[in-house]
């Protein structure tokens, strides 16, 4: 009986012990699971209005065969995976988007990082990918392999040569017809607040 006693004594102070260490590391794990993409934070209007903004820019962007480089941050931090770049906090505006890169801004070169309804960079760089891909993309698209291989954010890419859209997310791109776009950002951005409900 007393050998039991102390069996049950020492199970309770190990697994006291088990849950005093690795409390943190539970804590930390549940938030991740049940953290919102910064997407996810916005009011509905502030939602329709940067899938808009970021509609009306991309729309010139393809049409006026301006390369651009576009990440909207999700749930993980981008900040640590960037270089160089300015910090801004502006309101996004197609406007801006378009000036940013205008090949006679200084700041053309790089990519814009969004986050919530802000453009927080500009002029930033990533690393590029070094997995093989299609000889059809350059180095935007592989900058944006890049972030996407470690990061959960959606950057969209348009083409100085083609003009083309393509949506990266999850080490994947897609090529997305301009007509389509505003639908295919709509389905990117909502996808992690699909999966919960």
């Amino acid at each position: 009986m007393n050998q039991l006693t102390t069996i049950y004594v020492i199970f309770g102070l190990l697994l006291a012990l088990v849950v005093f260490i690795g409390f943190p590391f539970i804590y930390k794990g549940m938030r991740e699971i049940f953290k919102k993409t910064s997407f996810q934070t916005l009011g509905k209007s502030s939602k329709i209005r940067v899938i808009h903004q970021l509609n009306e820019a991309v729309t010139f962007l393809s049409r006026e065969h301006i390369g651009a480089i576009i990440t909207i941050q999700m749930k993980d931090n981008v900040e640590p995976y960037r270089t160089d770049g300015l910090i801004i906090n502006a309101n996004i505006s197609a406007s801006l988007i378009i000036s940013l890169f205008n090949k006679k801004s200084p700041l053309h070169d790089g990519a814009i990082i969004i986050e919530n309804d802000k453009i927080t960079y500009v002029a930033t760089y990533y690393k590029i990918t070094d997995r093989s891909v299609d000889n059809r993309f350059g180095a935007r698209h592989r900058a944006a392999l890049g972030i996407s291989d470690i990061t959960d954010s959606v950057t969209i890419v348009t083409s100085e040569e083609t003009g083309k859209i393509s949506i990266v997310r999850n080490g994947k791109i897609k090529r997305v017809p301009l007509k389509s776009f505003q639908n295919e950002l709509h389905k990117y951005l909502h996808a992690e607040q699909n999966k919960e409900e």
